[in-house]
């Protein structure tokens, strides 16, 4: 297995702030930077905003979410120095929760969403200054069910997902949960716990056992 490559060439401080480091200069102050007040252009007057991020180096990452759309379309949003950076549009998905750690000079967030019926996912996004939000990777679950978890102490995201046997249908199948660890952008699936009837929390550790009821 590859170990994670320090990512210098995908600098996601931006070239100020690099340079700030670099040469010794202070950075702004925790609390300094400035929350986004009102929904970006591309998400409607009454978007939501479920999650605001602040990050190292005067950035955020925000996530707004439609409550007036069946299905609820989303819209990520990062910002640098107070202005918004990039965007990135999430059609059909109801964005959750979110959180972000270092990647070298970069910053790899997760990113939750509820989707359709009966779906669930997670996005993984880096965000550069560069480049502005690259999306690397995506997970979806078979039942409502996803949360984020710190499984393998590394300071970036990893994931639980809960997924269904469909058997003999839907409404009464069994579910289970699968765990993830974030590996170099991707979600890398560890094993899956064993098929329940009832709802359960989600696994606290990883899981290793076979999915061949996926």
């Amino acid at each position: 297995m590859r170990f994670p490559r320090l990512r210098s060439a995908l600098a996601g401080l931006g070239a100020t702030a690099l340079a700030a480091t670099l040469s010794g200069t202070a950075t702004p102050a925790a609390g300094a930077t400035e929350r986004a007040t009102s929904p970006p252009p591309e998400c409607s007057a009454d978007c939501e905003r479920v999650f605001d991020l602040e990050l190292p180096y005067d950035a955020r990452l925000v996530g707004w979410r439609d409550g007036t759309v069946p299905g609820g379309d989303s819209v990520l949003t990062y910002r640098l120095g107070g202005k918004e950076h990039d965007t990135l549009d999430l059609p059909g998905r109801r964005v959750l929760d979110a959180d972000c750690g270092w990647e070298g000079d970069a910053q790899r967030c997760a990113v939750t969403y509820d989707t359709g019926v009966h779906s669930a996912g997670a996005l993984s996004v880096t965000l550069l200054a560069d480049r502005g939000i690259v999306r690397t990777d995506e997970v979806r679950a078979a039942t409502p069910g996803v949360e984020l978890r710190h499984y393998d102490g590394n300071g970036r995201a990893d994931l639980a997902l809960r997924q269904s046997t469909y058997d003999p249908n839907y409404a009464e199948a069994p579910q289970y949960w699968e765990t993830y660890l974030e590996f170099e952008g991707e979600f890398v699936r560890t094993g899956c716990a064993a098929p329940e009837s009832e709802s359960s929390p989600a696994p606290e550790e990883l899981v290793y056992d076979t999915c061949v009821h996926h």
